[in-house]
């Protein structure tokens, strides 16, 4: 959509084409996660048209074990996703996965909670600490109102707090994004945070988390819209 943009000469908010291309392909940005030392779930990609069963089973074994996490590998929305907790899952996971990307990502399970940081421009956003009614932070419980809780800034020492703040930034700018986005990451029970995504185009809605991470600190919703279109100019 942005190259559409900037061939019209249509002014845009947010990050530019390549970036954005990046942070939607979500193997490209753990490698360069990993590239700039940003922890990321362990990893292995393969190709809808060469499913091997048996091959990628032996692989989740060898790699990460159970439980594993099986998605596209260029969705949102947690569309298509699955959590899977042994090898009877797996071929109904990736007939799943592959309905929406003819590449699927399979990844190491990071056992602990959803957690979310907002940036605005140089600004790092608090901590967000999501909690959903269902196992999952699913589609139902990102855009239906009451199956989630948010807790901003989260329940966490100040210390990891801000590992998790640095961490973030430094895999928006990674991927050489800009002006506003938001990181989604997992942190384990250990209190260890690993990147999961960066969303370039972080939802502006009543449920969405950006406003609420901008609300904490004092930004309100019409505030927050006029920064980032200054920030775009």
């Amino acid at each position: 959509i942005q190259a559409l943009l900037e061939m019209r000469g249509v002014n845009y908010t947010g990050s530019g084409v390549t970036a954005s291309a990046l942070a939607m392909d979500k193997v490209r940005s753990k490698i360069f996660f990993k590239h700039y030392g940003i922890k990321t779930p362990d990893w292995f990609l393969i190709n809808r048209e060469s499913i091997d069963i048996k091959k990628i089973i032996k692989e989740i074994e060898l790699s990460f074990r159970y439980p594993c996490v099986i998605k596209p590998n260029d969705q949102g929305s947690t569309l298509g996703l699955t959590i899977c907790n042994d090898k009877s899952q797996i071929e109904e996971a990736l007939s799943l996965a592959g309905k929406y990307s003819n590449k699927i990502l399979i990844e190491r399970y990071i056992d602990g909670r959803e957690i979310t940081v907002g940036i605005l421009g140089q600004k790092i956003l608090p901590v967000l600490e999501i909690i959903p009614k269902n196992n999952l932070y699913d589609y139902e419980c990102k855009y239906t109102h009451g199956m989630s809780e948010y807790i901003v800034p989260a329940d966490i020492p100040e210390k990891v707090a801000a590992d998790i703040q640095q961490q973030s930034f430094n895999a928006f700018t990674a991927l050489g994004c800009k002006g506003y986005g938001r990181v989604d990451l997992r942190l384990s029970n250990n209190l260890k945070s690993y990147c999961l995504e960066v969303n370039t185009l972080p939802g502006m809605t009543s449920t969405s988390l950006v406003p609420k991470m901008a609300k904490a600190i004092g930004i309100s919703f019409e505030e927050l819209i006029k920064e980032i279109i200054l920030l775009s100019e």
